[in-house]
């Protein structure tokens, strides 16, 4: 078997990243896989030494543009036994190539935005032979929207870097001492993304935690004078984006705090941060059940600062629990890695080729 992989984006975040993870994680499973993806932005320089990874997309300025994304397309699944798709976009390009008509055709849904029901996606999923989705809640809405196909609920791989690591030269750089809590969230820094939810709630516990805030974004300047109204100007250590170093940035963080989705509703963040081992304290929103276990593996509660300052404070104040909720994180994290990860998407392409081969 041989799979192919499509997301019209050139920059690694959102469902790029997960088209990347799950291409790596199919590798692993001992699958052949190639990924076709927008190159000129940093996901072609994160894989420029990947021979299984094509930037042969083109960012669509024009109808040629257009056409030469559905031809690569085209040529993409000629090679490949059957196709995942990605994006909204990823779907059309494949639709229009008419790459279901000859290989089967996956699309990999994460954001609840794009469940629609209008007759132009009803259109598309109709081509559809089977679903990924990230999260249980999810698949359950998916149901109405692509009734009666094989759909498979598959957080994104995480990769085999995010283990406990040496966090200390992090702590030394922003003058932060080895007794003093830190408090930590990874994301873009934009609207919604609950980073001032993040700030409020510091202000509030009671120990004189320490914030570090790993991303950038617009939202930045907002962000550094509510730190400044709060009083936490000396507290607030603001890292810019990170890649190499998350490993190194997470065990720095005694809690890892995550308020709020990202653009692909995956959660990657907090299964990065338990990988580390590092306990988190979610908001509840759908999918982190998936990924938490209440009390066992982390602490999910209420959108609402004094429900997240109650678990914060707990952990702070008995690093028994925290050390065993970070503990749990991490050996449930293990079921994620790229290898059982790879298995369980292989298992269910060849389940959809062995179905129609029997049609």
């Amino acid at each position: 078997m041989k799979v192919g992989l499509v997301v019209h984006a050139s920059k690694w975040t959102g469902a790029a990243a997960v088209a990347e993870l799950n291409c790596r994680a199919l590798h692993r499973a001992g699958i052949d896989a190639q990924l076709l993806f927008v190159g000129g932005r940093n996901l072609e320089v994160r894989l420029k030494d990947s021979p299984w990874a094509e930037p042969s997309l083109i960012k669509e300025r024009s109808l040629a543009h257009f056409r030469s994304n559905v031809r690569a397309v085209a040529g993409l699944a000629e090679e490949c036994d059957i196709v995942i798709c990605h994006l909204p976009h990823d779907h059309f390009l494949c639709v229009t190539a008419g790459v279901h008509r000859s290989t089967p055709l996956v699309r990999s849904f994460r954001s609840p935005r794009h469940l629609r029901r209008d007759p132009y996606h009803r259109f598309l999923n109709r081509r559809l032979v089977g679903v990924v989705c990230a999260y249980s809640a999810l698949g359950e809405n998916l149901r109405r929207v692509t009734p009666g196909l094989p759909t498979i609920v598959l957080p994104v791989p995480l990769e085999e870097r995010f283990i406990p690591a040496d966090g200390s030269a992090w702590r030394d750089r922003f003058g932060i001492s080895s007794g003093a809590p830190v408090i930590g969230a990874v994301g873009k820094l934009a609207k919604g993304r609950g980073f001032g939810l993040l700030l409020d709630t510091v202000s509030r516990i009671e120990a004189p935690a320490h914030v570090i805030v790993v991303g950038h974004g617009a939202l930045r300047t907002q962000l550094d004078r509510q730190a400044s109204d709060l009083g936490l100007d000396e507290r607030v250590h603001r890292t810019g984006y990170q890649e190499e170093t998350l490993p190194e940035l997470y065990s720095a963080m005694d809690v890892v705090l995550f308020t709020a989705p990202g653009s692909d509703w995956g959660h990657r963040s907090i299964s990065e941060a338990q990988g580390c081992g590092r306990p988190v304290v979610a908001v509840s929103c759908p999918g982190v059940d998936d990924l938490i276990e209440d009390g066992v593996s982390g602490r999910i509660v209420d959108h609402d600062p004094a429900a997240l300052v109650r678990a914060i404070d707990s952990l702070i104040a008995d690093p028994e629990v925290s050390h065993r909720l970070g503990h749990a994180a991490a050996a449930t994290a293990e079921r994620r890695r790229l290898t059982p990860s790879g298995r369980r998407l292989a298992q269910f392409l060849e389940a959809i080729l062995s179905r129609k081969q029997l049609h």
